[in-house]
């Protein structure tokens, strides 16, 4: 297998993992808009902007995702036809930056998850335990999605150095 193919390959898994991404964040606001409507009590009537804020920022993020990524397939098949090993070169740096990335994103998930956790039974604010509610959802979802991340850039980056 050329090492195109491996590069398409992580591609594709990134345009999978923004489309369910996408899909994640459109069921949150579909959520947040169901409990606008339907909601009776405090609790569920405080839900209604925390999730619609978490549910819009993975349904963008998703979407960007899948456009940018689709768009990116065509110019990797380029730059590999013009000059294999600076292709392979540049890709290596870019994917060694993602680990800087990982460095951060699961502290902050688990900062996320806990300190809403912690909002969730100190606080008893109907607003506040939603807002907590919510910051523990993206604490997860950052942490699920940046843990498929970053077993893909592993596997995609070993390609990169056996090629080297």
């Amino acid at each position: 297998m050329e090492f195109i193919q491996h590069t398409i390959n992580w591609t594709k898994g990134e345009i999978l993992e923004a489309t369910i991404m996408a899909i994640f964040g459109a069921i949150i606001v579909i959520c947040s808009v169901l409990f606008w409507k339907f909601g009776q009590t405090p609790y569920a009537k405080a839900l209604v902007i925390p999730l619609l804020v978490v549910g819009f920022i993975p349904l963008f993020m998703g979407i960007s995702g899948v456009i940018t990524n689709k768009n990116r397939i065509s110019l990797y098949e380029q730059a590999w036809q013009q000059d294999n090993y600076e292709f392979v070169k540049s890709e290596k740096e870019r994917v060694e930056g993602f680990d800087e990335i990982f460095k951060y994103s699961y502290p902050g998930a688990f900062i996320l998850i806990v300190g809403g956790a912690i909002l969730f039974f100190i606080l008893s604010s109907p607003n506040w335990k939603a807002i907590s509610l919510s910051l523990m959802v993206l604490g997860l979802m950052a942490y699920f999605i940046d843990h498929f991340a970053a077993e893909r850039a592993d596997i995609y980056l070993k390609h990169i150095n056996t090629y080297l």
